[in-house]
């Protein structure tokens, strides 16, 4: 069975890995105002850094619609695919699975949808499985759907924001106790709940300390599930991976695989410049 891989743009790879790949890749909207942009298409995630940057308010995104999903679902079907398997933004971050289920309704394929739970480094862990699995043979689209939502589950991320403006901004947290934190140097780590809602992981002095219990974390992480695949994403923040990394490292953490990429525009909102995020999962699914 020839099975088509799918995701959207939160997935935070790089545009050209995912015709390397084969994924197709759905884009969630962007918008500034009254000008919007297809995430990844229209705007890269550079551009959008400096928009933001610049605007008075912060930009909003908006899911692809049943359409854009139905569309690419004819085309696949054209090319000869006979089923796909979608990933997209977890369900409390957008209405994007609502989309794709619409669609798959009367889709000229099976569809499978995996609740991914997840977004940004942690989804390009799971399209990442996704893909090893279909290249490894799995050709059944319940077997592979299955392996990949049980693979999802094993998957942790760490969000660690320089700065709570965006937080605040958008509603996310209190201006007053982001001050708080900001007088003692506190800096929130994140990280995405069961369900894939955002929650708060921890809090650490500094980045030095958030730096070292998100090791912590993985390193226990890693007792119990082996070696590691790693993902990085940032905001313009390269410097705080590469400590994540050295920390790590020095920790004794074995990684088999690592990405350091761009944070996509979704998320980047909320998160604001500076921040940076780490999401581990096993190696193998």
């Amino acid at each position: 069975m020839k099975i088509a891989i799918i995701t959207d743009s939160t997935c935070d790879w790089p545009v050209e890995d995912y015709a390397a790949r084969d994924v197709t890749m759905v884009p969630l909207r962007i918008c500034f105002g009254a000008q919007s942009f297809l995430d990844q298409r229209e705007i890269a995630s550079e551009e959008f850094y400096d928009r933001m940057i610049e605007a008075s308010d912060l930009p909003s995104t908006s899911q692809p619609s049943p359409g854009d999903f139905a569309r690419e679902f004819e085309r696949l079907a054209a090319e000869g695919y006979e089923g796909a398997l979608c990933m997209h933004i977890a369900r409390p971050l957008s209405g994007t699975q609502q989309s794709v289920e619409i669609a798959a309704q009367n889709a000229p394929i099976p569809i499978k949808v995996v609740d991914s739970c997840v977004t940004t480094a942690a989804l390009g862990l799971m399209v990442d499985a996704a893909c090893d699995l279909r290249d490894e043979g799995v050709d059944d689209l319940e077997e592979l759907s299955e392996r990949v939502e049980a693979f999802g589950r094993k998957i942790r991320i760490f969000l660690l924001p320089e700065t709570l403006e965006n937080l605040v901004r958008g509603g996310r947290l209190p201006a007053e106790a982001a001050e708080q934190m900001g007088l003692l140097n506190i800096r929130l780590i994140l990280t995405l709940a069961q369900d894939g809602s955002v929650v708060p992981f921890d809090k650490a002095k500094g980045l030095k300390g958030a730096v070292a219990r998100c090791v912590d974390a993985i390193a226990a992480y890693e007792k119990e599930h082996g070696a590691v695949s790693v993902r990085y994403v940032h905001t313009r923040n390269e410097a705080a991976v590469e400590k994540l990394a050295d920390a790590l490292r020095d920790a004794g953490v074995t990684v088999a695989k690592s990405h350091v990429h761009a944070c996509g525009a979704t998320i980047a909102t909320h998160l604001g410049m500076g921040a940076a995020c780490v999401a581990v999962a096993p190696v193998q699914a």
